[in-house]
């Protein structure tokens, strides 16, 4: 089997625009087609929190201007106890909070420049409106365009982004994990200036259990609730809501089509983060397309290999928490610690 030259990569999102940047690094043809007409400044450019955890070692660093804000590591609250989570000193990783549009179009820049060839403004339907590629790319997102999702493995959330809000947790990103709901709500600070945030809550689809005659909840009815018991105040200057594939979605290759981001690896499970996953799927893949046996199982292992990639069953466990009486402060303790490990970080109790 030969190893593939030329590459069809569709969608411009983080993972598709990393992937072009690596394989055009590696001496890929690349080709990038994105629907909207500008690369981040579209109505998807920020659909996520735009929390990131900075490593060298993913070979991408955001520049100072698409930062909005570093900050020193994230505060959990559960079950009225507190739990702060901080990077390894010994990796030098930084937290930060994205400015995601931005975050975008720097890293469409990079990929320009080592030779990929982005095309805007070009909705792609089927494989045959991408010519003669060797190998298609499906980085189109949730849904994906040529697989349908488990959605048994899918979150859903809302996000409200919020001027001067009267809570802003300047040094921290901010979890409140949920004690009715397999799922957290987090406050990330983003402009010190304007005190502007992104306030947001997401949950597991298959883990909501109502109790009878309960009124149906969604997530925005949820925060909405939420803001008014906690006296939020500010103006919404833009909300965000939809559905956000958690863990690997299989397949992950059909035929010569490889599902990276979120229509591949998705977002973490524990965290709902998904830029940090899909820069390193995006890395992999040089390698694995130039192997001469390019099987799922070969694609996977290498995912799998680093530390925040590996599968965590925090589906299997959601549908034993429904059943089993086992108290959130114990449960959450423990995804508390998984949490740390996959951040590269080290969790400490502090109430």
């Amino acid at each position: 089997m030969s190893a593939p030259r030329r590459i069809a990569i569709v969608g411009g999102g983080v993972a598709g625009l990393a992937s072009a940047y690596w394989l055009s690094k590696h001496g890929f043809k690349v080709k990038l087609y994105e629907r909207h007409r500008e690369i981040g400044f579209n109505p998807d450019g920020v659909r996520c929190g735009e929390a990131h955890f900075v490593r060298a070692e993913e070979g991408i660093t955001p520049p100072k201007n698409v930062i909005s804000k570093t900050v020193k590591g994230i505060l959990l609250r559960t079950c009225s106890k507190k739990y702060i989570v901080l990077p390894k000193k010994e990796l030098n990783g930084t937290m930060v909070v994205l400015h995601k549009p931005k975050f975008l179009r720097f890293l469409a820049e990079i990929a320009e420049r080592e030779g990929a060839e982005i095309i805007t403004g070009r909705k792609i339907r089927r494989k045959q409106d991408l010519g003669d590629a060797d190998f298609i790319l499906d980085a189109s997102g949730c849904p994906p365009l040529f697989k349908p999702l488990n959605r048994k493995r899918l979150g859903i959330t809302y996000q409200e982004t919020i001027e001067n809000c009267n809570i802003y947790p300047k040094d921290f990103l901010e979890q409140h994990w949920l004690q009715h709901e397999m799922g957290y709500l987090w406050i990330f600070p983003k402009d010190d200036r304007t005190r502007t945030v992104n306030l947001g809550v997401g949950w597991l689809l298959n883990t909501k259990k109502r109790r009878r005659n309960a009124p149906k909840m969604t997530p925005k009815k949820f925060l909405e609730r939420w803001k008014r018991e906690k006296g939020v105040e500010g103006e919404i200057v833009r909300s965000t809501a939809g559905l956000v594939p958690l863990g690997y979605q299989r397949p992950l290759i059909a035929e010569n089509i490889v599902f990276v981001g979120d229509a591949g690896i998705g977002a973490d499970e524990l965290t709902g983060g998904g830029i940090l996953r899909a820069l390193h799927n995006a890395k992999v893949l040089p390698a694995f397309l130039s192997l001469e046996k390019r099987t799922e199982r070969a694609y996977f292992r290498m995912l799998a290999a680093e530390p925040a990639m590996k599968p965590f069953r925090l589906f299997s466990l959601a549908h034993i928490f429904r059943f089993i009486p086992i108290p959130r402060n114990l449960t959450y303790a423990v995804i508390f610690r998984a949490t740390a490990r996959r951040l590269y970080s080290e969790i400490r109790r502090i109430e």
